[in-house]
């Protein structure tokens, strides 16, 4: 047993529990039903089949379910000076199914590279021969890095085709089938079956066309009948009407065959599914596609089964047809035409072929061709939709119907006449249920998600075009949802839209540019923002991401900074949104429609120009807390009769940009990182560094991202290699915060995982240390600004010390002596006060919450009753003589005196 036999047993067993009985492998557990009842032949396993046939007709080519198996072949099958073309041997059976030693001599090993395309790629090739200086090759070393091309011509091949029969045994077949690709020639001449292959669906084989008819006439025998046989999508099927009528044009007596699905002839041939009763049925479905009218197509469908149906529907031409027969006619009708006695000489099928011409109703019931695709489902809000393909001759389109929509006309109808111009649903409500009813009866389901990003279910990424899994991008398919490994999974989000590229090498010669005008800081913000790409999954390793803040003066370029990392991360001209100016619906919805990306809050500062804070924010600070380890921040009630919630988990990571710091707990406090941005350094180059970094392509700058999620094992293993011990060095350098210490470290081991992936070929090492020094200042401050009062607490002391050093003894707003272990204010008067000698004071409201975690004068009390001789806001009763009059009871807010008491923690 070969060495990839070896790994697919494996494979097989791992994910299905396979008993072994006999030859087969029996009571595997199947994906689609989960029931024991999957089966496959044990020594040499290719289909993977569910027994329950009506109840679940499980599917799966072994190719499929270990893809990853299938993929380097000459990493795995390495060429020796006795074998040169072992990957190329090892391709055609293991992937191909096709004995390699029947086509030796036709077929070489090669290389290929690009390198002005595909800069530092290659790939073992496939290669076989049309003519003489005319080649076409096949990639089969990971083909998906060449993005949507797999194979290679070499010299003009117009005209030409590649096939295995002789000259000789074309002319002498029956039929000959015309296929696209050489694969698939191989697989119908393995069957028994004489084809050639034109390797385009553009390219009519004419040469050998020709060849073959001047052979006939040399053997003085009839052309045999070309039957086109492309692939069942939109180009081969176009091919296929346009060849065929080319084809009679030339007289040549032509048809078509078409394989069912999305299956071609190779993937039939691998099924054992090529016989001559399988053939019947592709037969049948290429002469539909080239029927003249759509009573001839009625017909035709008639005639193939032998329980044949009075009433059914069909497809033609892109429109939706109605056969009915009327028997009573049809009897009346046949038994005419066979008392005829002109008729005497048809044979018996001939005047049934006659009777059911006059007799068969065919009607449109749909000017389109109407394709059920999937069922999708929203587990969260229990809301489903059926996804419809529909197609007329000139254009497609996709839209979702409900089941209440597809169960009656008077709902499908209107709904298919919003989805696209001018499409009539014309059938009645029997034609509609019987239509859908067995389009639907066995329609697959897309799992889905309602966020743009990261699935930790899945572990892909996925986004609007492309999705990214275990380092691989994947394409969105022509269905609009993405094979992950072996799920099918759709996003239900639009927005936001983020695009990847994965068809350009990422090259960061943006990077000296950037950290000339960024410096260590622009490190930092970038090491934390590329960290964001796995928040999830840092969040699974250490329970928490931390939040940042970049704040500054205006014009010192925050704005640009994060508009250009966004422009990385595949989303132009975007920096954030205000939650001041959105509802907050909006907010919560801006904060769940993403994972694994930033969550960028701009302008929440906002001031009037007198420095006042301009109207009620959407939310505090404190409300994000939760959102550090990715709980929910928020929680709203479904539409059901019961008692659930829907409580999204927060996935991303949140980033906030404004002028000033923010203000909040210590607990949001503890979980962000700080950067100051001034304009200092600005210059006129600086600027036109800048204007030249903002006018860099989307295409050029989303490569970045594509690049950092192509290596997301490698980053996260170091990231994690790298935490513990810079973690260890902030502790040993004073940072004994723990939560301090942990953000920190965090974006110091980002910064580590940076340099060896992403930026290893442009960034300094000087720079790396210079920012990850920069790191373990701002702990510090930040730990020291936590061992003081918060800056409105630090405000209010500073204005009553200002006002006590001015007034006498008579006048302090103190209601206790100079000299007393406490002091005892009346906030009213403290504000009063301040009005009067034009200083300004936080909002009282706010103050009376701040004031009781306040340091620097420690808080004792905030109710007590006070005995006092001070009116220090009134100056009248101040000046009065009598002070046994002026004995009154104050209510005041009660502190130590760290005058007197020592330290403020003493």
């Amino acid at each position: 047993m070969s060495n990839i036999n070896v790994l697919i047993d494996e494979k097989i067993n791992q994910l299905f529990s396979f008993k072994r009985v006999g030859d087969w492998y029996r009571q595997g557990i199947c994906p689609n039903c989960g029931k024991k009842e999957l089966y496959t032949h044990a020594i040499n396993p290719r289909l993977v089949k569910c027994a329950r046939l009506n109840k679940c007709g499980y599917e799966e080519h072994v190719k499929e379910i270990c893809e990853d198996l299938f993929k380097d072949w000459s990493k795995d099958f390495p060429r020796t000076k006795e074998n040169p073309h072992a990957a190329a041997d090892a391709y055609l059976l293991h992937a191909r199914g096709l004995d390699p030693n029947l086509l030796k001599g036709l077929y070489t090993q090669e290389l290929f590279r690009n390198d002005l395309k595909y800069p530092n790629e290659v790939t073992a090739t496939v290669r076989f021969k049309l003519a003489n200086g005319i080649y076409w090759e096949r990639f089969i070393d990971r083909p998906e890095r060449f993005g949507r091309q797999k194979a290679n011509f070499i010299g003009k091949y117009e005209g030409h085709a590649w096939t295995l029969d002789k000259l000789d045994a074309l002319c002498n077949a029956p039929s000959i089938w015309i296929t696209e690709g050489i694969f698939n020639a191989i697989a119908l001449s393995f069957s028994k079956q004489p084809s050639i292959a034109t390797l385009s669906t553009s390219n009519y084989p004419s040469i050998i066309l020709k060849q073959i008819a001047e052979r006939c006439i040399e053997l003085k025998k009839d052309r045999p009948r070309l039957r086109w046989a492309f692939d069942n999508d939109k180009a081969g099927k176009k091919a296929i009407k346009k060849f065929h009528l080319r084809a009679l044009q030339e007289k040549w007596d032509s048809t078509a065959a078409l394989p069912s699905g999305t299956l071609d002839w190779n993937d039939l041939y691998q099924r054992d599914q090529l016989h001559s009763e399988y053939r019947d049925q592709y037969k049948h479905y290429g002469e539909l596609l080239i029927a003249e009218s759509p009573e001839q197509a009625g017909l035709l469908i008639y005639n193939h089964k032998d329980a044949r149906r009075k009433t059914f529907w069909f497809n033609h031409n892109f429109r939706l047809y109605w056969f009915n027969l009327d028997m009573d006619k049809y009897t009346k009708e046949l038994e005419r035409i066979e008392t005829d006695p002109e008729r005497d000489l048809l044979l018996d099928n001939q005047k049934r072929e006659l009777a059911l011409q006059q007799c068969a109703a065919v009607s449109e019931i749909c000017n389109r061709q109407l394709n059920p695709l999937y069922f999708q489902r929203n587990e969260i809000t229990d809301e489903s939709w059926y996804y419809f393909q529909i197609l007329d001759s000139e254009k497609e389109m996709k839209a979702t119907f409900t089941a209440d929509q597809i169960s009656a006309k008077g709902k499908f109808a209107p709904r298919l006449l919003s989805v696209q111009v001018g499409a009539w649903w014309t059938g009645n409500d029997h034609q509609l249920l019987t239509f859908m009813k067995n389009q639907t009866e066995r329609l697959r389901e897309v799992k889905t998600i309602d966020f743009i990003g990261y699935s930790k279910e899945f572990k892909a990424y996925i986004f609007n075009q492309h999705a990214v899994y275990k380092g691989q991008v994947i394409e969105i398919n022509d269905h609009d949802f993405y094979k992950v490994g072996r799920i099918e999974l759709k996003t239900l989000a639009n927005s936001p839209n983020v695009q990847l590229n994965p068809k350009t090498t990422f090259q960061p010669t943006w990077w000296k540019d950037f950290y000339r005008v960024r410096g260590a800081k622009g490190l930092i913000a970038l090491a934390w923002w590329t960290g964001s790409y796995f928040a999830e999954q840092i969040r699974a390793m250490h329970s928490s991401f931390p939040f940042i803040e970049i704040v500054g003066e205006a014009g010192a370029g925050k704005s640009r900074l994060i508009e250009f990392m966004w422009k990385l991360s595949g989303r132009p001209d975007y920096e954030g949104f205000d939650a001041n100016k959105s509802t907050n619906v909006a907010v919560y919805r801006n904060f769940a429609q993403i994972s694994n990306l930033p969550v960028v809050l701009i302008e929440g500062d906002r001031n009037d120009q007198n420095g006042n804070a301009v109207g009620k924010p959407k939310f505090s600070w404190d409300e994000l807390k939760d959102a550090y380890n990715g709980r929910a921040i928020r929680s709203k009630g479904l539409k059901t009769a019961g008692n659930e919630t829907y409580e999204p988990p927060f996935r991303g990571a949140i980033m906030i940009s404004q002028n000033t710091a923010i203000q909040a707990s210590e607990a949001i406090l503890t979980r962000t990182l700080h950067l100051y941005f001034d304009r200092k350094g600005q210059s006129l180059e600086t600027k036109r560094i800048v204007d030249e970094l903002d006018r860099m392509n989307i295409e050029d700058a989303c490569t970045y991202m594509t690049h950092c999620l192509r290596h997301e094992t490698a980053f996260l293993q170091t990231y994690a290699e790298k935490l513990d011990q810079i973690e260890k060095e902030f502790h040993n350098n004073g940072i004994t915060h723990t939560r301090i210490a942990l953000c920190h470290a965090q974006v110091s081991a980002l910064i580590d995982a940076l340099a060896k992936h992403v930026l290893h070929d442009v960034l300094d090492l000087e720079d790396v240390c210079a920012a990850k020094d920069m790191l373990l200042d701002m702990a510090h401050e930040r730990v020291k600004q936590l061992n003081g009062d918060h800056p409105l607490v630090e405000q209010f002391w500073d204005v009553y010390e200002y006002l006590n050093s001015s007034r006498s003894s008579d006048f302090s707003i103190n209601h206790f002596e100079h000299d007393a272990h406490q002091i005892a204010i009346n906030l009213n008067e403290v504000y009063k006060v301040a009005a009067k000698n034009y200083q300004q004071l936080p909002d009282i409201k706010e103050m009376k919450n701040l004031l009781t975690s306040s340091r620097r004068y420690k808080f004792v009390d905030k109710s007590r009753v006070v005995k006092s001789h001070r009116y220090p806001a009134d100056e009248v009763k101040n000046a009065l003589e009598d002070r046994t009059l002026r004995e009154h009871t104050v209510r005041c807010w009660i502190f130590q005196n760290p005058a007197i008491s020592g330290t403020p923690n003493s």
